[in-house]
């Protein structure tokens, strides 16, 4: 008894001294949303609370967007994240529920003698200015579709760089990161910058999972996770002290 005693304490040690379990997830930097920088990484906070509740440790691996995919589909990551969710990542990958819902807006810089709308009806009203905007991010296609030619940057900080300078007159851009590119890079000039009032489009952003049972039943837990920290209030807590403008989810 004695040994079957020792031999089950020993286990019980194993067991309650072992570290958490790991998901690595693929991401890249995309702030105030996800970033190297815990100050300016909302879903980095989120993470660290759904994982102390789930058991597990989520650890980001920072690189380009394209990467994230490919490396999930090597399986060499759990996860990528944040990604919209189209009809192909339906098919493809398990959806993690809305992490969070955002909308796009179409930002302008103050010019002399130029005025711009308070807002539009249809997209084709603002065939009359030079839009810019991202390459490979997901409006391209649909601004194409609509007969608008962008002229297209790398990333955000050097689209409204341009904008700025008065290389177009507006700039599509997330409500969110544009704000905090104008608030982090441009202090001094920050009160020329402004955006229509109406919103371009809205997006609910989510977590990319490969199929498998295992990893199915680990995301209905992150899900259950998820759910409960809204319902708490504790994920507004973290929303509203980053002063992030979200959407309610569903809406």
């Amino acid at each position: 008894m004695r040994h079957l005693i020792a031999a089950w304490l020993a286990m019980w040690c194993m067991t309650a001294w072992a570290a958490p379990l790991e998901l690595v997830i693929a991401t890249n930097e995309y702030p105030p949303y996800i970033s190297t920088d815990p100050r300016q990484s909302f879903i980095s906070e989120l993470f660290d609370r759904i994982g102390k509740d789930m058991g597990v440790k989520f650890t980001f691996r920072f690189m380009p967007w394209k990467r994230c995919l490919v490396l999930l589909d090597a399986r060499d990551v759990w996860a990528a994240v944040p990604f919209v969710v189209t009809p192909e990542r339906l098919e493809r990958y398990l959806l993690s529920d809305t992490l969070y819902a955002r909308r796009a807006k179409f930002f302008y810089y103050d010019q002399p003698g130029r005025s711009w709308p308070g807002g539009y009806k249809d997209l084709a009203e603002l065939r009359q200015f030079k839009i810019g905007g991202v390459a490979g991010y997901w409006y391209e296609d649909l601004f194409k579709a609509g007969g608008i030619a962008l002229d297209l940057a790398n990333n955000d900080q050097t689209n409204f760089r341009k904008l700025q300078v008065a290389r177009f007159d507006l700039a599509i851009a997330d409500e969110n990161v544009g704000n905090y590119i104008i608030r982090t890079e441009f202090t001094q000039q920050s009160g020329g910058f402004h955006s229509l009032d109406t919103p371009y489009y809205r997006s609910e952003n989510v977590m990319l999972v490969n199929r498998s049972p295992a990893n199915a039943e680990l995301l209905a837990k992150f899900n259950r996770v998820l759910d409960n920290l809204r319902r708490s209030g504790a994920y507004d807590d973290i929303v509203s002290r980053r002063k992030l403008v979200l959407l309610p989810v569903g809406s």
